[in-house]
């Protein structure tokens, strides 16, 4: 069986699969909603089986509607890295990149690279998407990021390229008046160890920065990275906190295979190894 489609097909269904609400997809692209169920119905039929199901306004995936996902997803990643690719060759020594990384590492690692990147490399424009390291893994594996940072080296190693961009630590932190708190806040962003034989109230936060104002109010302690918390330690603002054993981390770059990077992407490569 012959089935014609493309690419603007695949990546409605997935905005769609993943939003979970055809009304809202409509309100995002700026079309009808019967226009947008015209395109799935008319998918669905050239596939040949039931990919969704609608209850409403909902949208629920079969079975096989989660394999073509998954292939979706490839095929739009392929497109997105063909597009990179042959932007480099016309436009010569100016491309695009896409890095992955989570927000801890974008907020206070990344800043200075980027920076000295652009200025080397004004040409090329880098487009930091923010996620977890499991997603980051995934995506660099598909294609979709070029580079990922992550804290996390990946289960299935052998599939990347990985290079140690620089190390850190865990630390706890304290504010700069005693407390008789037995709070501890952890930003859940990032995995922190902690000991079985610690007697605390541990409190998720959404970001680092929420933890450090969090501890800074007198809420409680706090683990975070050392780089996080550098400003406010040299500022007075923030205290170490010896109830907590610093804990060494590893910031990882991660890659597919080195026969399938462009251009632009060993040249960020080799930037952050000055």
């Amino acid at each position: 069986m012959e089935v014609e489609m493309n690419t603007k097909h695949l990546s409605l269904f997935m905005q769609v699969i993943k939003t979970g609400n055809i009304t809202q997809v409509a309100k995002d692209l700026h079309v009808s909603q019967p226009a947008i169920s015209m395109q799935l119905k008319r998918l669905e039929q050239e596939i040949g089986v039931p990919l969704f199901t609608i209850v409403g306004r909902n949208i629920s995936v079969t079975d096989a509607g989660l394999t073509f996902l998954e292939y979706a997803e490839s095929i739009l990643s392929l497109e997105g890295q063909i597009y990179r690719a042959m932007e480099e060759f016309r436009l010569g020594n100016r491309g695009r990149i896409v890095v992955g990384t989570s927000s801890v590492i974008g907020t206070y690692l990344l800043p200075k690279l980027m920076l000295s990147f652009t200025q080397a490399h004004p040409d090329i424009k880098v487009d930091l998407e923010t996620r977890t390291d499991d997603e980051i893994e995934r995506f660099v594996r598909m294609g979709s990021f070029d580079i990922g940072i992550t804290l996390k080296v990946p289960e299935d190693h052998f599939s990347f390229r990985i290079t140690r961009f620089s190390e850190d630590r865990l630390i706890g932190i304290q504010p700069p008046i005693p407390i008789n708190n037995q709070t501890l806040l952890i930003p859940e962003d990032m995995s922190i160890i902690l000991s079985t034989d610690l007697d605390a109230n541990i409190i998720k936060l959404d970001s680092t920065e929420s933890v450090k104002q969090f501890v800074m109010e007198g809420m409680g302690y706090g683990v975070i990275l050392e780089s996080a918390a550098r400003f406010e330690i040299a500022s007075d603002r923030l205290h170490p906190w010896s109830g907590y054993n610093p804990h060494h981390v590893v910031v990882n770059v991660i890659t597919r295979p080195a026969e399938r990077l462009s251009k632009s992407v060993w040249y960020f490569l080799n930037h952050l190894r000055k």
